[in-house]
């Protein structure tokens, strides 16, 4: 189980998918790939696939420090054993923060134990149920990430001080204008929060799979001069734009084109 291919589909599932997955069956709290770093969810995963074989009491599902990180990992590590599973659990780098990649990689290779031990349909398993069994309170897992973000405070209510009401400039709303652009700032704010939050998790989810066909496309001009048709499909593919795609190069090329002729 340990050599899944990277063709398996499960590889090409997308975080969102993945969190999504989480949410549903083991911890909704769950935000983002780099909260995994802590360890928790992967044992309840394993917990899931093979019943009794996690220490699921010993897990700290509020751990915030680095130490308990790598107590969760020891745990997992044991149940892996247990399993005779021999796939590597890289714990330095799966246990950092914001460790996107590694942490992508492998929770798509659990998935794949999960589906393939487990199946892709509705399970008896209850998180929740598990976890009061194990004497754990399921309240303390919520705190294995951040506490969701919190709406924007109520707008603060003006002091009465001898002002008389008409002369209070309202909006639409029946409020304070100071007050009501106040508050749509403060959702502006959050909005531009969230839409960087989406581009720097896209622009991590672009680098890994580039790297990865990087290391495609090396692997096959490596052996290229071996007149082998399937590497040759394998690069034409790589290669293959669609027909309004232009890279980077050739438009720094025409850019400069254009710029010489209007110099002309």
């Amino acid at each position: 189980m340990a050599t899944v291919g990277m063709m398996n589909e499960a590889y090409f599932t997308g975080r969102k998918e993945i969190v999504a997955w989480i949410q549903g069956k083991y911890q909704p709290s769950l935000q983002k790939v780099e909260d995994l770093h802590t360890g928790a969810v992967y044992c309840q995963i394993i917990d899931s696939i093979y019943p009794g074989t996690v220490q699921l009491s010993k897990v700290k599902f509020n751990a915030k420090q680095e130490h308990e990180f790598l107590h969760n990992f020891k745990i997992l590590q044991a149940a892996f054993a247990k399993n005779k599973l021999d796939r590597h659990i890289e714990v330095e780098k799966l246990s950092k923060k914001n460790s996107f990649q590694m942490n992508l990689e492998f929770i798509q290779w659990m998935k794949i134990l999960h589906d393939q031990q487990v199946g892709t349909g509705e399970t008896d398993y209850n998180a929740e149920e598990r976890m009061r069994q194990a004497g754990i309170k399921p309240s303390e897992a919520t705190k294995i990430t951040g506490a969701p973000r919190r709406a924007p405070p109520p707008p603060a209510v003006a002091k009465k001080e001898n002002v008389q009401p008409a002369r209070l400039a309202t909006g639409a709303t029946g409020k304070p204008l100071g007050t009501e652009a106040s508050a749509k700032v403060k959702e502006l704010e959050l909005e531009v929060t969230d839409l960087k939050l989406t581009v720097d998790g896209l622009e991590k989810e672009r680098d890994f799979y580039f790297g990865k066909l990087r290391d495609i496309e090396i692997l096959c001009q490596t052996h290229e001069d071996q007149s082998m048709p399937f590497l040759r499909s394998v690069l034409d593919i790589l290669y293959q734009t669609e027909d309004e795609f232009v890279t980077p190069t050739d438009a720094v090329a025409d850019g400069a084109a254009a710029e010489l002729e209007a110099e002309a």
